[in-house]
């Protein structure tokens, strides 16, 4: 069975794995001109910073089992635990607080952080009293 923090880390790798699995549309590759930089000191210009590699077969396990926790919670409590996840993934200093509160309708981060931690908690003793033979 999972602690609090534990069910946080698995739904921030759950959010960094999402970013990792290929894109569930393809875009179609439609005919259209380059652009090109005009002088020969353009060189590199169209360089984008580091690539993603695929998601390993142990991190779309634990991404099921993310989704499968999530189901487990009200609504409300999924968006808000998914947001911050994904505005946390690839991130050195976290989760933004402040912007997820603004879209979510919240005055101040710290209410944001007291319904996530409270959501992750009721997940927890759902999950325990669920599953009480749970291997720990």
């Amino acid at each position: 069975m999972m602690d609090v923090v534990q069910l946080n880390d698995l739904f921030f790798e759950a959010a960094e794995t999402d970013r990792r699995l290929p894109p569930a549309i393809r875009k179609q590759k439609l005919t259209a001109w380059p652009e090109y930089p005009v002088d020969w000191h353009g060189y590199g210009w169209t360089q984008q910073g580091e690539t993603l590699t695929k998601a390993t077969a142990e991190q779309i396990s634990r991404f099921d089992l993310a989704l499968q926790y999530c189901l487990q919670m009200p609504l409300e409590d999924r968006r808000l635990v998914w947001a911050i996840a994904h505005s946390a993934a690839y991130r050195y200093r976290g989760a933004q607080w402040t912007k997820i509160g603004r879209l979510m309708g919240f005055k101040d981060k710290r209410i944001v952080k007291r319904k996530y931690e409270e959501a992750l908690v009721k997940l927890y003793y759902k999950l325990k009293n669920d599953f009480p033979n749970a291997p720990k």
